[in-house]
């Protein structure tokens, strides 16, 4: 299987994990909403005890558990959940995306490095000038020349990435408090992005903190999807005899 089939599969499966936390997301988001919907049309007394369900022998003698009353039990399903739901979407597809970036660029070395061990491989993959995307650029440099209908190339969409890498360890190393240095690496970022997509950036954030709903969900979802159809056509011209 050559270079270009390789890489195509590699991105089909990207698409597919993509597309299915979407999905699964979707319907969870659904749930919040049948949920919200059905709790606020109860007028006798709610409760759920979140640990009502564990089996006994998984209970420990002194058990703390949570019981959410009706007026709780709505904000939860509206609010809390919501925002987690936008969190772990986040942070999954930024993961999803990493992998499959990592994984493109050891075909791209397997297949230019054929002398090399697979735990040379290996220890070549990482980030920046001499990994992803630098070297797997300076590798196939027609992935640098190719732009979409609406003109955007390769650096344009890398931009957008690296902004939502920021958010994304903002969100899970910092508790989404922004600090200096990512401030200061999305302000750079975006000072290279045309208007529409400063405001397609901005959506994450406000000011110092981390700002994640159900539209930075949807938001995120096109950007990834048509990042993978630029990267499946690109890649395609880039690896043509």
């Amino acid at each position: 299987m050559g270079l270009h089939d390789e890489a195509k599969h590699i991105l089909y499966n990207g698409f597919e994990e993509i597309m299915d936390n979407y999905n699964q997301t979707a319907l969870l988001l659904n749930s919040c909403e049948k949920a919200v919907t059905y709790y606020h049309s109860k007028t006798s007394r709610v409760a759920v005890d979140t640990t009502a369900n564990i089996p006994s022998e998984f209970k420990l003698e002194s058990d703390i558990g949570t019981v959410f009353a009706k007026k709780h039990l709505i904000e939860q399903y509206e609010r809390r959940l919501a925002l987690k739901l936008a969190k772990d979407y986040l942070v999954t597809t930024i993961a999803t995306l990493d992998g499959l970036m990592e994984d493109l660029y050891e075909l791209v070395l397997t297949h230019q490095e054929p002398d090399k061990t697979e735990e040379q491989i290996k220890r070549m993959i990482r980030w920046g000038e001499t990994g992803v995307p630098g070297d797997l650029i300076n590798r196939l440099p027609l992935l640098e020349t190719h732009s979409n209908p609406k003109g955007f190339m390769l650096e344009d969409f890398f931009n957008t990435y690296e902004h939502l890498r920021q958010i994304r360890h903002a969100t899970v190393h910092t508790k989404g408090q922004l600090r200096k240095r990512h401030l200061s690496k999305m302000q750079s970022l975006e000072e290279k992005m045309n208007e529409k997509q400063r405001e397609s950036v901005q959506q994450f954030y406000a000011e110092d903190k981390v700002v994640l709903s159900s539209l930075t969900t949807f938001v995120l979802r096109h950007w990834c999807l048509t990042f993978i159809s630029f990267l499946t056509v690109a890649i395609r011209e880039a690896t043509e005899e």
